[in-house]
């Protein structure tokens, strides 16, 4: 594969990780579950809590499971994985299942490594030339100002459950990797647990588990340095989506 397609499923997997940074654990109380919103009114309550969630999310850590679901070919591929994610610019995604993989960011450089094959493609990092969702990611997007935001409804943006709220982000500006983005808020406290990229060709989805934030994460976990055996190519520039 080449080093842009690489890029490109980057691009296209940090836009459908818009939500894990806007979660903030649940309550240490639950509170009663809050009536299902109705209007446009409430729908940018929902959005303001999640953003500001976000804004207070400094670091985090969590599994990741990631179904991806090719639709002109009826063929799906799980993978499972390690995510860490520290504000400015950093980020590791190592896949664990069912090939090892990382992804990996220090907030200059974006690291593709794949040790099978003993390469790792190098890019630079400039969040000018990043998509909405990566850029908010790490630390330089918001919702509101990139998307249009309202209840999904479509069958198949029908996720999480009863005391879920299901919103649709449809890009402002005409994007080549999402048509729009799925979120699955949790009504009772904000949380984001679920999201699912979809563009005309497949849907990529991302479902969070054992998350963990503010824990001062040390910027050492996002430096990669490629061992001797390692090839390093130097990938083609990220192209904003």
């Amino acid at each position: 594969m080449r080093s842009d397609r690489r890029c490109g499923w980057l691009l296209v997997l940090g836009a459908a990780m818009v939500p894990l940074t806007a979660w903030a654990g649940a309550p240490s109380v639950a509170p009663t579950t809050p009536p299902a919103p109705t209007g446009a009114a409430a729908v940018a309550a929902i959005v303001q809590a999640v953003q500001a969630r976000y804004e207070g999310t400094r670091d985090l850590k969590a599994q990741f499971k990631q179904v991806y679901t090719d639709q002109l070919y009826g063929r799906s591929r799980t993978s499972y994985g390690y995510l860490f994610v520290k504000k400015p610019g950093m980020m590791r995604w190592n896949y664990a299942a069912p090939e090892r993989k990382a992804f990996i960011s220090d907030g200059k450089v974006l690291w593709v490594w794949e040790p099978a094959d003993k390469q790792a493609f190098r890019n630079p990092l400039d969040l000018r030339t990043l998509s909405t969702g990566l850029t908010f990611l790490l630390g330089a997007g918001d919702l509101r100002r990139e998307f249009e935001i309202g209840l999904a409804s479509a069958p198949r943006d029908r996720l999480g459950g009863p005391d879920d709220v299901v919103l649709k982000l449809t890009p402002k500006q005409p994007s080549a990797q999402l048509d729009y983005l799925v979120l699955v808020v949790r009504r009772v406290d904000h949380a984001v647990v679920e999201s699912m990229i979809v563009n005309e060709s497949s849907t990529n989805h991302l479902i969070f588990s054992q998350m963990v934030f503010n824990t001062r994460l040390g910027n050492e976990r996002f430096r990669f340095r490629p061992s001797a055996d390692t090839r390093v190519v130097e990938g083609a520039k990220l192209e904003r989506p």
